[in-house]
């Protein structure tokens, strides 16, 4: 019996070494998938609602920032720390007098941001130079804020607990629209972006310019004393959804919604969770998140609106359709609160 061992032990070395072999493989490949990504930054995109009515008289828009059950968490959706909050199971914090945090500074900082997205302009809205369309990309992080204040960024399948706060940060890839929906466990869901309260309830997304929830991020999503799953889905569309709000239709709408905002309907939610099955889209995770988390940043460096410059650090994720063709990704950011 003894000499079967070493048969035994030579296939369990070879077999260690293949799965070796296939780890930095496709650490190789998501290596790849990223660089590309960024090499995007610093480089703008056609607008592609600007040959068309200004948004805000579209109706084909999207969602509040709002959760969509009872918590802790504010309900006024004329506050933007309402508007900011994640889901069921996160407070939604106050300032340090105790009055709700309003959308003011938000907006200052997506408009300081939007001015410098006026790089060298390209005649397509998803090629590079004139080329082939580039297929849709997002790329995001989950920040963690640390006891001294700080951000760190922290691994998709992170588990949270209660008294966690967290910052999720935006990036895609293209002109176009964002939406953002909360379904705390996969059920009943909310609108958390657009938000009425915010830019008058537009959603245009340009191309690696950050977009944060909450919006402000001297604030956090911070988890209470029930666990849930919070399902986060993120679209990024060329085109705005059909049927979904926005802008002056989301005011609107948002006249006769109940307090936590504008839902889709069954059949448009449907649609949109069918994206998140795309089989062929491509992701792709950042292996030197582990070296980041030594370096805590400080809230005011994740500032929303601002245009990601080439030598930032790449996003702990990134996703990219399939397909050039593709109109749209969802993608769907698991926070597991246990």
């Amino acid at each position: 019996m003894r000499f079967k061992s070493v048969p035994v032990l030579a296939t369990v070395a070879l077999l260690l070494c293949g799965a070796s072999v296939a780890a930095r493989a496709q650490q190789q490949q998501d290596q790849k998938v990223i660089d590309d990504f960024v090499t995007t930054r610093g480089v703008s995109f056609d607008d592609p609602s600007a040959s068309s009515s200004t948004q805000k008289h579209t109706t084909h828009a999207a969602p509040t920032h709002r959760s969509n059950s009872s918590s802790a968490a504010s309900k006024n959706p004329g506050s933007n720390s309402s508007g900011s909050s994640v889901a069921s199971n996160k407070k939604t914090p106050s300032t340090a007098n105790g009055s709700k945090n309003s959308g003011t500074t938000e907006v200052a900082a997506q408009s300081d941001g939007m001015a410098e997205t006026g790089a060298q302009t390209l005649k397509t809205s998803a090629g590079v130079g004139g080329g082939a369309p580039r297929p849709v990309g997002l790329g995001y992080t989950i920040y963690m804020k640390d006891s001294a204040g700080g951000m760190i960024p922290v691994d998709a399948s992170h588990e949270y607990h209660s008294g966690d706060g967290i910052v999720i940060a935006l990036e895609p890839n293209t002109e176009g629209y964002i939406y953002v929906f909360d379904a705390e466990n996969d059920s009943n869901p909310g609108m958390l972006f657009p938000n009425v309260a915010l830019d008058g309830g537009a959603n245009v997304a340009h191309a690696h310019v950050r977009e944060t929830y909450p919006t402000d991020t001297r604030y956090t999503f911070e988890f209470d004393n029930n666990p849930a799953v919070e399902n986060v889905y993120v679209v990024v569309s060329r085109h705005p959804l059909e049927g979904v709000p926005t802008g002056e239709a989301l005011v609107a709408a948002c006249k006769k919604c109940d307090e936590y905002g504008w839902r889709p309907t069954a059949e448009q939610w449907q649609r949109i969770r069918a994206g998140a099955t795309d089989h062929h889209v491509v992701e792709a995770k950042n292996t030197q998140i582990a070296q980041l988390q030594a370096q805590p940043v400080p809230p005011a460096s994740l500032q929303r609106g601002i245009k990601i410059k080439r030598d930032d650090p790449a996003p702990a994720v990134v996703r990219v359709a399939g397909s050039p063709d593709a109109d749209a990704l969802v993608t769907v950011i698991k926070l597991v609160h246990k």
